[in-house]
């Protein structure tokens, strides 16, 4: 068993202020934009592509701007 303290995930990535379970709608949107921006800065730093799904695919957008289908489902 694990016994190391859990941060929620918003506090974590630092994508919102307070839980998940107290936002409307168009916090949960901004708060998803927020970790999704740093995650792309994160990977593309390090020259490292982002990995996402779109329709039924898994793509992959590189930091160059290209995005590649990688595996069709």
């Amino acid at each position: 068993m694990n016994n190391q303290p859990t941060t929620p995930l918003y506090l974590r990535y630092g994508g919102a202020k307070k839980s998940t379970f107290e936002m409307s709608h168009e916090e949960l949107e901004q708060a998803a934009q927020s970790i999704l921006r740093r995650v792309k800065e994160k990977a593309f730093s390090k020259g490292l592509p982002n990995y996402f799904s779109k329709d039924g695919k898994v793509m992959a957008e590189y930091p160059d701007g290209r995005i590649e289908v990688v595996k069709k489902n």
